[in-house]
Formats: structure tokens, sequence, C-alpha cells
């Protein structure tokens, strides 16, 4: 659905009227919910960024915008609200992507199923019993909810959206392992194609990113080095293990500067050096991702993502 999704957070005004006056009906509209009438086809940052209510849309990105941090200024938020939001560093943007936006800082968090408690949602964020205390009583003013929700066990609905204040997700995504973040030349492309060297058609694992002889390489995710050495057509290859089990491949390096065993950090422990070692035609970096199975993933579709 394209049309704007204009949210007065949990209808909490209207909530906590009637259940304030004290009449029969506050039972029954306890759970009263309010969704303004569609808006235009696209969202209006303007008009999010002006409201003082908890306003959400979502947002397709247009030609030109090619930083989310300018995005997030326009509609009113920061760009760690909208990071965590999107669960995305949105390291890449393209036109035709879409994301949820919002304009309050902290992450707006969508209720996944019916019955789900304002306890169970802080206990997801916070350990601890006096620090959930606390942050309960943040969630609770930041959503404008009814007093009782300190007292009583809160319910919402599926598809409510609570706002969460604060948050901050430490993102181990993927980046592209150089250390400039735009994107690069790619001379070959993820998928089947015509090898240069080889002669015949075969699965291209990888992206081929040509790089000036000795441009240093960093992880494009921390981990840990599984193999550091010759390895065939590779030529000179760092092997990285990730936490969630996927690993990275470099290849062709002319320079190998970690050991087998060596705990690295993206972007800030370097690797290796761009080379034209083993089956290649050129200096240019061999970059992979393969999943937990060791099956290859287009690594294009992995940055700025888990």
């Amino acid at each position: 659905m394209r049309a704007i999704a204009l949210l007065l957070a949990l209808a909490a005004t209207a909530r906590a009227a009637v259940i304030a006056s004290g009449s029969p009906e506050a039972v029954a509209f306890e759970r009263f919910s309010v969704l303004t009438p569609p808006g235009p086809d696209e969202s209006n940052p303007e008009v999010l960024a002006k409201s003082k209510r908890l306003l959400y849309a979502e947002h397709k990105v247009q030609k030109g915008e090619g930083w989310v941090g300018n995005l997030a200024k326009s509609y009113g938020t920061t760009l760690a609200a909208l990071q965590a939001t999107n669960n995305n560093e949105f390291v890449l943007m393209y036109p035709g992507m879409r994301m949820v936006v919002h304009n309050h800082d902290g992450q707006l968090y969508e209720v996944r199923k019916d019955s789900e408690t304002l306890d169970a949602i802080v206990a997801k964020f916070k350990v601890g019993a006096e620090e959930r205390l606390k942050f309960k009583e943040l969630v609770v003013r930041a959503n404008m909810l009814p007093g009782i929700a300190l007292l009583e066990s809160y319910e919402f609905e599926r598809g409510d959206r609570v706002l969460i204040p604060g948050v901050r997700i430490n993102f181990d995504t993927y980046r592209f392992p150089f250390e400039s973040q735009a994107f690069p030349r790619i001379s070959s492309r993820f998928g089947s194609r015509y090898h240069p060297v080889l002669k015949r058609r075969r699965m291209h694992d990888g992206l081929d990113i040509p790089k000036p002889y000795g441009t240093p390489v960093y992880p494009a995710r921390s981990g840990r080095v599984t193999d550091a050495g010759w390895n065939e057509g590779y030529g000179q290859i760092v092997i990285i293990k990730h936490n969630n089990g996927e690993t990275t491949r470099y290849g062709h390096l002319s320079k190998i500067m970690v050991k087998v065993g060596d705990l690295v950090q993206r972007g800030k422990t370097m690797i290796g050096r761009v080379g034209s070692t083993g089956i290649s035609t050129g200096p240019h970096l061999h970059f992979e991702v393969r999943d937990k199975n060791g099956k290859a993933v287009n690594p294009t579709a992995k940055i700025g993502k888990r």
C-alpha cells in the first residue's frame, strides 16, 4: 500500500480521555485505536517534521537522495532512528528503495502479534528489574500511554506501533572492503559469465572490483580469519568467518597482513593489499560472501545488512 499511513501513536490521547472519564464505556474503549484517513500517494517530509505527534509513513527513495542522514533530518528524526526502525544501516540507497520513516528520535517498534504486552516489549531492550522499570516509564511518556500501563499488564494489538526512545543499534553489517564506502566500479558481477581467462561460461561467485595495485583491503564485516595463503585460482586469499556462520573471501591479493586465528574488525584491520595473483587479468579484488552452508550469495545484496 503506497498511501501514507499517518498514525497517532496508539491513539493515546483519545484512549486516555475515555479511560479518564471513568464511564462504563472506558473498558470497551481501552483498546480503541485510530488510523487517520489515507494521505497522498507519496510521503510528505514537511508534514511529519512539523507535527509534534508521532507520525510514520513509507518513503520511496528518489533519484538524488544519496544519504539517509539528510532524509532523516527532513522528516524531523535522526539517522540512528531510521536505521533502528528499518534494521538497515543504509550504506547503500537506490531509487525505488522503500523504508519506514517517522518524526521522533527512537526505534518505531511494530507489534507482530496480538496481546503482546508492554512488559514483554521492554524486556527486549533492557535487562534487570530496575532498568526495565525506568525504561518502561520512558516508553509510557514517549507514547502518551495512560498511567494504568505502569500498574497493570498493558496489551497491544498486532500492527500497533510503539516508539522506543533512545534505541541505538550497533550494526554488524556488510560494507565494501575498502576505506571508501562509495559504490565502486565492478568489472565482473555475481552470476554466470564468460571467463576471460578460461574462455568458457561458468558461475562467478563474487564481485571483481578493480583497484590500483597495493590498495588496502579491510574486512567487510568483523570476524575471525580461517584461511590466509595461496588457494589455486584465487591466488593469495583471506577467508573470514563471521558470528552468524557466514564467510567472506578476498582473492588475488598481492600481500596478506593477517594469519589464521586473528580477530579482525570491519573497516579497521587491514587484511591485505589488492594484487593480481592466481587466475587474474589485472589488479583487482575478488570479493565473495557465502552463507553458513557455504553457498555463494550476491555480495551487493548484503551491503548494509546482516
